[in-house]
């Protein structure tokens, strides 16, 4: 799964640039102290940029690893339900995610109302940029409850839990706004935008949640699912 956003290469090369950056920049420090001001400035000249760059790059690339790559359509978690208390439409709602490490798959939610609502953050690429692999790329965000209509919902509790799961560790070396900093100059991106699936919450439920290169989709995968679905076109 670390591997999944970009190809390997895309973390290690930049990286192996940026040290072979600071080894220059250090040389060139070597070499002015021992009076030799015009080797070692040129020295720095080339080395300092050039960690910068690949430094940058290389952060990037590890940041994209949050974000899983698509390249089909693709069933990534299934939802299951179950009626916790009748009176007050509460229940049980079952995420067991498909595209992440098994110990982290299932999420238990209690959610009350009259649907279920999934939602992701999705980047898409420019076309040339899927030549280098940048294939769409999503990360779920949370999901929460909904009703049939706004006059139902007026006044009622929001319920909702996160799927986001842990940042990537290297968020926790640099500022957020660097990071958003250099998507916004250095990423190919055509376009980020949220998704959204619901389907009714229903006693036996159970659907699948499926990503498409639009963003989210959802699907009944068994009898009362499709019963509850019909029931509320």
């Amino acid at each position: 799964m670390f591997w999944s956003g970009l190809g390997w290469y895309w973390v290690v090369v930049p990286l192996a640039v940026a040290a072979l950056g600071l080894l220059i920049v250090f040389r060139g420090f070597g070499h002015m102290a021992g009076g030799r001001a015009g080797s070692g400035g040129a020295r720095l000249a080339a080395g300092a940029p050039l960690s910068i760059l690949g430094l940058a790059v290389g952060l990037l690339a590890l940041n994209t690893q949050s974000f899983a790559r698509l390249t089909y359509e693709s069933t990534i978690a299934t939802v299951t339900i179950k009626a916790a208390d009748a009176a007050t439409g509460t229940y049980d709602v079952t995420v067991k995610r498909l595209d992440i490490p098994a110990e982290q798959a299932v999420t238990e939610c209690r959610l009350q109302g009259d649907e279920w609502e999934m939602s992701a953050r999705v980047q898409k690429w420019k076309s040339w940029a899927n030549v280098l692999g940048l294939d769409t790329t999503y990360t779920l965000d949370q999901m929460s409850n909904r009703y049939f209509d706004a006059e139902r919902a007026n006044g009622k509790m929001i319920t909702s839990c996160d799927l986001k799961g842990p940042p990537p560790a290297i968020n926790q070396y640099i500022p957020k706004s660097w990071v958003f900093w250099l998507a916004s100059e250095s990423y190919t991106e055509q376009r980020r935008f949220g998704s959204a699936a619901y389907m009714p919450l229903a006693d036996g439920a159970v659907y699948n949640v499926i990503i498409t290169q639009s963003g989210l989709n959802a699907e009944p995968a068994n009898d009362t699912a499709k019963a509850a679905n019909d029931a509320h076109p």
